[in-house]
């Protein structure tokens, strides 16, 4: 693979050539710099062009690096905590006269209920799947209602909204003005959560993310630009749910 140096370290790059008029350089959730450009671009050129953009790469692979760590550590375990809504919920675990699993939150706690029958074992994974279960549930009701409630007071009425497991985008909207949600949207803060539906909303009206468009979301949102930056600082480390 081609290489570049920075402060004295060697980073790889995979080099993709194809039919298209721009140079793009995309840094992957994995750490992989992948470099596409047009078919005619000579190597030599574009090694300098990520020799400039080094310092923006490397600054990118360590925040990478930062991501991994921060979620590895999320366990599923009694007494852990998980992102709900911008806060931390305390995974309360224990077993009572249940027939089946049971999950529930008061206030700052997340209740855990599992049958006492010695046949039901639940690992740490299988754990992991029921809190995960919950929280797609959670992130239907409260998508569903934000969408509701800006559709109606700004008249951006989509023609249909899914709630789904999308792995490096947050939200889309299609020509036929079919929105879909990153269930992950539970874990935000409800004032980015509701960004993110805005957003989305304001692309039935502006398909690209042209002055008009952004001139809409400010109009429904002014402060949307802390919102924004808060997802681009923080919203990596959740794709790891």
């Amino acid at each position: 693979m081609p290489q570049f140096i920075y402060n004295g370290e060697v980073f790889e790059y995979k080099m993709i050539k194809k039919k298209k008029k721009t140079i793009t350089i995309k840094i992957t959730r994995e750490g992989e710099v992948v470099v596409t450009s047009p078919i005619y671009v000579d190597d030599r050129y574009i090694l300098n062009l990520v020799e400039g953009k080094a310092e923006w790469i490397v600054q990118k692979l360590k925040e990478i690096e930062r991501i991994k760590k921060d979620t590895g550590s999320i366990e599923y375990k009694n007494g852990s905590r998980i992102e709900y809504l911008g806060t931390k919920l305390i995974l309360c675990i224990s077993e009572d006269n249940v027939d089946k699993l049971k999950i529930y939150k008061e206030e700052d706690k997340l209740y855990i209920k599992l049958p006492k029958a010695k046949e039901s074992f639940f690992t740490e994974e299988m754990l992991k799947k029921e809190i995960i279960k919950w929280l797609k549930e959670q992130a239907k009701v409260v998508l569903e209602q934000r969408v509701e409630f800006f559709s109606q007071k700004y008249n951006l009425v989509p023609n249909r909204v899914v709630i789904k497991e999308q792995k490096t985008i947050w939200g889309s909207c299609s020509s036929k003005g079919n929105i879909n949600l990153n269930w992950r949207l539970i874990l935000v803060p409800l004032d980015v959560l509701d960004y993110v539906v805005v957003h989305e909303l304001c692309h039935l009206k502006h398909h690209s993310h042209s002055k008009k468009f952004w001139d809409l979301v400010k109009e429904i949102m002014p402060d949307f630009e802390k919102k924004k930056m808060w997802l681009k600082e923080n919203g990596g480390r959740l794709f790891s749910y």
